[in-house]
């Protein structure tokens, strides 16, 4: 298979770009900027390019150079703060970049299934009696990053439905291993931690609003959901990808504590508080293992206890 990862400098992608390297696909990447290429270089991709997805006649070029027989679009902008503070960049990346690479494709490599990749934000706040949440329910995003992604979404659907372009959807519930951004709340808690345990940092963590219950994954079970659904997913189809478990925020960090091993004073933070917060996101992937055969492989005690491990190493490779 000749694969082009759009984003694969990104957390995902280069677990992505890992797992399809290991199959002995032909890996091709596009990344932010062109100062990355040497972190990137021991994936062993055929080739990589800076690129913005927002440019579209880079883009076109990019799929014509590499005529992909699946396109994983990852390329995007995840951080939902920051997206809340840019609503206009947020749409730009993820809806008109969405757009550039469907056009894209159906240009230059008509044959090729693209894979957009969405994410659970896009759902709002659904009602705990309507979870787990089933694909069909109805994209109600609270904030901008959702917001961006379900418009990401509902283009998809469209090239599909409307074109007749191969592609299906993914919607990703909220993932989580080694060489995440510390941004994240699970990378920030693993963090802190670590910082304690060696000593450079007070026995204090800082924390926002522990009681919301989240649906996690190991990063490294969605980039193989991705390659399933790209090998076997229905044409023009939308799956979940999640777990199935919903954990708190508390219990999150609970799991990293015992992990670290050191005792904390856990100290609110009013400014890591976001001011639109859903309460509840758990998924269901019923559809996706149905149509597939992918299931969560990893135990959750493995990947805390290799987040903790790779904290200050983010190369994926080591683990």
């Amino acid at each position: 298979m000749r694969a082009l990862v759009t984003g694969i400098d990104g957390f995902a992608g280069r677990h992505l770009a890992a797992l399809l390297r290991a199959r002995d696909d032909e890996l091709h990447g596009t990344m932010r900027a062109a100062d990355r290429a040497a972190a990137l270089a021991g994936l062993g991709a055929t080739s990589l390019r800076p690129l913005d997805v927002r440019d579209g006649d880079a883009v076109a070029a990019a799929v014509a150079a590499v005529t992909p027989d699946v396109v994983f679009h990852l390329a995007g902008r995840t951080f939902v703060p920051a997206a809340a503070a840019d609503p206009a960049g947020v749409f730009a990346v993820n809806a008109l970049g969405t757009l550039h690479v469907l056009a894209a494709t159906a240009r230059h490599a008509p044959q090729a299934r693209v894979v957009v990749v969405g994410s659970a934000d896009a759902y709002g706040d659904v009602p705990a009696a309507a979870q787990p949440i089933v694909e069909s329910q109805a994209l109600r995003p609270l904030s901008a990053y959702g917001a961006s992604k379900a418009a990401a979404d509902v283009l998809a659907g469209q090239w599909a439905d409307g074109m007749g372009l191969d592609v299906v959807r993914v919607r990703s519930f909220n993932h989580v291993g080694p060489g995440q951004d510390s941004r994240f709340v699970c990378a920030d808690f693993a963090r802190q931690l670590v910082e304690i345990a060696q000593g450079r940092r007070p026995p204090r963590i800082e924390v926002g609003d522990l009681d919301p219950v989240r649906d996690f994954s190991d990063v490294r079970d969605v980039v193989a959901a991705y390659v399933a659904v790209a090998e076997r997913g229905g044409r023009g189809a939308v799956y979940n990808v999640c777990s199935g478990v919903g954990r708190t925020i508390r219990s999150l960090l609970d799991d990293l504590i015992a992990a670290v091993g050191v005792q904390v004073a856990i100290v609110p933070a009013p400014e890591r508080r976001r001011p639109t917060q859903v309460a509840r996101l758990v998924g269901s992937a019923a559809a996706l293992t149905a149509t597939t055969g992918w299931r969560p492989r990893i135990p959750w005690e493995r990947t805390i206890a290799d987040v903790v491990l790779t904290t200050d190493h983010t190369d994926v490779r080591s683990v």
